[in-house]
């Protein structure tokens, strides 16, 4: 497996912006997760490119963001559904798969707040830390980690309609919405693309049965259309531009701190699609409000929260 340097870690000025040794620990933990995600995909020939603000933070700063603190891939959706068989197994400690399912084999309903219901996946170094707003119980791998979205189909007036979106949406509503939601969409002035009685059905349903449903409607629908998106931030956060998937069509190798890491052949036109013309003028923002540790296991850290290194 590829190794850093010990000048990775040491502090530097990136764009004005101050980068301290901590970031830099956070930074290395996370490339760590990627050096053997790469490996397992190399191995069994899967797909995947790096995805959002790490592909912006390749094209603009061959590297992070330097404010940021996270790392994000994309794969196909038929390469997510072999990772996920595959990539548990594969994997050596201590990086571990989490994913909805796997979070739920550990957790009752009620435990799981609706923003830790997430459809796509994280991989976790188990020997460190990393705190996200609304806590899981401790038998819930919170380390560090990298998070592995699948790029599905998306409307595209072909052979994706605004009706199957519609499905999609009705169907994540039950998993991801609250009690408003479930009222607004079985309401009679809401007009629905599944019949009402079935959505009161769905809605019925235990919650892993639901998220089973919406995944496998997801992959009826997949290669239809001449479009993709990230469904994360489509349906929940409804700032995901549409894609085109040619632009997918052929992978390239890109710099990312001194390595190489594949990204879509048209990644300057996928940046821009997603960060608008201006990309290459850097917004600093603060994406996550995680407490990290780079050095302690999470479940040590909670334990005694007093360990936090600033």
């Amino acid at each position: 497996m590829e190794t850093l340097s010990p000048s990775f870690y040491e502090p530097e000025t990136r764009w004005n912006f101050e980068v301290t040794e901590k970031r830099k620990r956070i930074w290395g933990r996370e490339l760590e997760i990627l050096f053997e995600i790469d490996r397992v995909c190399k191995k069994h020939r899967l797909s995947y490119w790096l995805e959002g603000g790490s592909l912006l933070g390749a094209a603009r700063h061959k590297g992070f963001i330097p404010w940021d603190d996270d790392l994000d891939i994309g794969m196909p959706r038929s390469d997510y559904e072999k990772a996920r068989e595959i990539m548990p197994k594969e994997l050596n400690y201590p990086f571990e798969w989490q994913d909805f399912y796997t979070i739920m084999n550990l957790c009752s309903e009620d435990q799981v707040h609706p923003y830790r219901r997430i459809p796509f996946a994280k991989i976790r170094n188990r020997e460190t830390t990393a705190l996200e707003n609304y806590p899981m119980p401790s038998i819930v791998n919170q380390g560090i980690w990298i998070d592995i979205f699948p790029l599905d189909d998306a409307e595209d007036g072909q052979g994706f309609t605004g009706e199957m979106l519609k499905i999609e949406r009705e169907v994540y509503a039950s998993i991801y919405g609250g009690e408003e939601m479930k009222a607004f969409v079985l309401s009679p002035n809401y007009v629905s693309a599944i019949p009402k009685d079935d959505l009161v059905n769905i809605y019925k349903l235990p919650l892993v049965d639901r998220f089973r449903m919406y995944e496998q409607i997801i992959i009826s629908f997949d290669g239809v259309s001449t479009r993709i998106s990230n469904k994360f931030h489509e349906l929940v956060e409804g700032r995901y531009p549409l894609i085109k998937r040619e632009w997918y069509s052929e992978t390239v190798e890109v710099d990312f701190e001194g390595f190489h890491f594949p990204a879509p052949s048209e990644y300057t036109k996928v940046v821009t699609a997603i960060f608008g013309e201006n990309w290459m003028e850097p917004v600093i923002t603060h994406i996550h409000g995680a407490v990290f540790d780079t050095e302690i296991p999470y479940t040590e850290y909670l334990k005694k929260p007093d360990l936090h290194i600033e």
